[in-house]
C-alpha cells in the first residue's frame, strides 16, 4: 500500500498540466458547493436563531381564553414558570412575551405597528448600543419620562418624529377595551432587516399596565436554551413539559352566606352544553328547581347540604366570598340558586356548581388561594370528575405549521369558555424556514452534482488518455511482478488523491471567499436584508456537512475511476509492451 501511494504521488507530479486543470475544475465545484450550503444554512440560522427565536423563543407556553387566538393571558405566571423550571432542562432563560398591535399618530401621519414589551438585559442592551442612531438609552430605563418608547428610524421617518417627541398610541386591552396612551421617544435605532422596523419597544411593566395585565399575569412565556443543535432537542423538551402540564379541577374554596347564616363552601364549574347537561341529569339528582342553562349569568346549583345550612330555596339569592391568591384581597359574588341537587358521589359536600361561563368569569379574574382546609376535594375516580371545569385544557402537540393552523382553527370553533394551553417550539411556528433551507440545499446540491458529473466525465476521459499513454509502463510493471489488483488500485489511488487535494483546496478557497464577501457592508432595508447580519452577508459552514460532501465526492471519484482502472489492470503484459503511440 505504501508503494502504491508513493507511485501515485509521483505519477500526479509527472502530469502536472493535465492534473492542474482537472484539479482546478474539481476545486471550483467544491468551493461552490461549500459556499452554497454555508449561505443557505446562514439564511436559516439568521431567520430562526436571530429573528424567529426573538419572537417566539426556542419554546413557548401560551394560554388562550374564550377560544380566541388573540386573547392570550397566562393568569398565574409564577406557577407556570415554576413548572417550566422544574421540568425543562438546559434553560438559559424564561421570558415574558407581551405584544399588542397598535395605531400610532405622530407629527406627520399615522401608521400601524407591533408594540413589544421588553426588559433590557446585557444582550439586548448591546444590540441597542450597536444600532443607536439618536437618543439616550438611560431615558428608557430611568422612569422619568412618560411611557418611554424605542422606535426604528424608518418608523420615525414615517411618523415625522425624533428624539423626545411625543407619539399618540391607540390599542386595545386584553379584555378588548379601547386604550390610548402618549409615548415619549427616548431612542431611535437603525434596523438590521425589513422585519425589525415593524416593531416598537416599551418597558414590559409599562405595556402590561397599558393593556390591562396585572403583575402576576403575562401574555406568553418564552423559553430559551443554552444551546440547541437541532429541532429534536426543543421538541423533546416540549413533549416533556407537555406531559407535566396536566390540569386539575378548578376549585374555589370560600364562604357562602345568606342573611346571617354562613358556611364553608366549594365552588366548581360545569359545562353548560347539551351533552354535559344530559350527563349531569344522570349523575346528579335535582330535588328542586332546575339546572341553570349556559346563558345564565348568576344561576347556580346548590348541594342539599349547603342549602340546608343556609336555608336556601330555588330562587333565593346568596353570596360567595373567597380570598384571592394575589393582591391580598377578598372577592365576593352574588348568585341565585336555580336548583338544589344531591348526588351519591358527594352526599355530604357543601358545593356550588356554576356553568362554565359564570365560573370562569369569577375564577380567572380573581384566582383563588391554593386549596386550604375545608375545601371539598374530588378525586379522578369520582363520577363527577369528568363533568367539572378543569384549570385549563391542553391543546394537542403538533410538529408542523400546517398542523398548528388546523389545531388553532379547531380551537376557535370550540364554544368552551375556559383557558386553552398550548406548548410549541419555534420549529412548529416556522417550519417553513426549515423547508426553505432544505429546498436551497437540494437545489445547490443538484446543481453542484451536475457540475461534478461533467467534471467526472473529464476525469474518465483524462484517465483513459493517461492509461493509453502509459500502456508500455503498465506492461513493464506487470512484467516485473505487479499484480492486476495493484495496477487497478494504483490508478484509483491517483484519482482519489487528486480529488482529495482539489477538494481541500476548494474548501480553503471557499472559506477565503466567504471571509472576503463578509467584509462588505450592504446598506438596504429591502427584503434582501433577511440575508444579512449586521448589514453583512452571513455564511455558516458546518463541519459535518463539509465532511459529508468531501467523502461523497471522493466516493464518486473512486467509482468513476474504477472501470478505467480495471480495464488497465486487465491489459496483458506482453501486449502492453508491444504498444506504440
Amino acid at each position: 500500500m505504501k508503494l502504491i501511494l508513493s507511485l501515485s504521488l509521483r505519477n500526479l507530479l509527472r502530469q502536472k498540466r493535465r492534473n492542474f486543470f482537472l484539479g482546478i475544475a474539481i476545486s471550483f465545484g467544491m468551493m461552490i458547493l461549500v459556499m452554497a450550503n454555508s449561505f443557505s444554512h446562514g439564511i436559516t440560522d439568521n431567520l430562526l436563531n436571530r429573528m424567529i427565536v426573538y419572537m417566539t423563543g426556542h419554546m413557548s407556553v401560551t394560554m388562550m381564553e374564550d377560544s380566541s387566538q388573540n386573547r392570550r393571558i397566562i393568569r398565574d405566571k409564577n406557577r407556570i414558570m415554576a413548572i417550566i423550571r422544574k421540568n425543562v432542562r438546559d434553560i438559559k432563560g424564561v421570558n415574558e412575551a407581551v405584544v399588542t398591535f397598535a395605531r400610532l399618530i405622530g407629527n406627520a401621519r399615522g401608521d400601524n405597528t407591533v408594540v413589544v414589551g421588553v426588559e433590557i438585559d446585557r444582550e439586548f442592551e448591546e444590540y441597542l448600543r450597536q444600532n443607536l442612531v439618536k437618543g439616550n438609552l438611560k431615558d428608557f430605563t430611568a422612569g422619568a419620562m412618560e411611557n418611554p418608547v424605542i422606535i426604528y428610524s424608518d418608523k420615525a421617518k414615517v411618523l415625522g418624529v425624533t428624539y423626545r417627541d411625543t407619539i399618540n398610541m391607540r390599542t386595545r386591552t386584553v379584555t378588548g377595551q379601547a386604550q390610548t396612551a402618549r409615548l415619549t421617544v427616548t431612542a431611535i435605532l437603525r434596523p438590521n432587516n425589513i422585519f425589525e422596523g415593524m416593531a416598537i419597544y416599551l418597558p414590559l411593566k409599562t405595556l402590561k399596565s397599558l393593556i390591562g395585565l396585572r403583575p402576576h399575569e403575562t401574555g406568553e412565556l418564552q423559553i430559551n436554551f443554552n444551546r440547541i443543535n437541532d429541532d429534536s432537542h426543543a421538541k423533546r423538551e416540549a413533549d416533556r413539559l407537555y406531559a407535566k402540564l396536566e390540569p386539575g379541577i378548578a376549585v374555589i374554596g370560600g364562604e357562602a352566606s345568606r342573611k346571617k347564616a354562613v358556611a364553608a363552601a366549594t365552588a366548581l364549574g360545569f359545562s353548560g352544553d347539551t351533552e354535559a347537561r344530559a350527563l349531569m341529569k344522570k349523575r346528579l339528582s335535582v330535588v328542586s328547581g332546575v339546572v341553570p342553562d349556559e346563558k345564565s349569568e348568576d344561576g347556580a346549583l346548590v348541594s342539599r347540604k349547603l342549602a340546608a345550612a343556609l336555608g336556601i330555596r330555588p330562587g333565593d339569592s346568596f353570596t360567595f366570598a373567597y380570598d384571592t391568591k394575589y393582591g391580598n384581597m377578598r372577592t365576593e359574588n352574588a348568585y341565585t340558586a336555580a336548583g338544589i341537587f344531591t348526588s351519591d358521589a358527594v352526599p355530604d359536600a357543601k358545593l356550588i356548581l356554576l356553568n362554565e361561563k359564570t365560573f370562569y368569569k369569577t375564577y380567572l379574574e380573581n384566582l383563588p388561594k391554593d386549596p386550604v382546609a375545608g375545601v371539598y376535594r374530588l378525586g379522578k375516580t369520582s363520577p363527577l370528575y369528568a363533568l367539572l371545569a378543569p384549570e385549563w385544557k391542553l391543546l394537542p402537540r403538533t410538529h408542523t405549521n400546517d398542523d398548528l393552523k388546523i389545531k388553532l382553527a379547531n380551537m376557535t370553533r370550540s364554544r368552551w369558555k375556559g383557558p386553552w394551553m398550548d406548548v410549541r417550539t419555534m420549529y412548529e411556528s416556522a417550519d417553513f424556514i426549515l423547508t426553505f433551507e432544505f429546498a436551497l440545499k437540494v437545489v445547490a446540491l443538484v446543481a453542484v452534482l451536475i457540475l461534478f458529473f461533467i467534471i467526472l466525465i473529464g476525469v474518465i476521459n483524462t484517465l483513459r488518455m493517461t492509461i493509453r499513454e502509459r500502456t508500455r509502463e503498465i506492461g513493464t510493471i506487470r512484467a516485473i511482478g505487479m499484480q492486476k489488483s495493484d495496477v487497478k488500485y494504483l490508478f484509483i489511488t491517483e484519482t482519489v488523491l487528486l480529488t482529495a487535494i482539489a477538494c481541500l483546496t476548494g474548501i480553503a478557497a471557499a472559506f477565503i471567499l466567504m471571509w472576503v464577501l463578509g467584509l462588505f457592508t450592504i446598506e438596504t432595508e429591502s427584503l434582501l436584508s433577511i440575508l444579512l447580519v449586521d448589514r453583512h452577508l452571513y455564511f455558516l459552514p458546518t463541519a459535518s456537512t463539509i465532511l459529508g460532501y468531501f467523502f461523497l465526492i471522493l466516493v464518486m471519484a473512486a467509482v468513476t475511476a474504477y472501470f478505467p482502472a480495471k480495464r488497465a489492470s486487465n491489459l496483458s503484459a506482453v501486449e502492453a509492451l508491444r504498444h506504440f503511440e
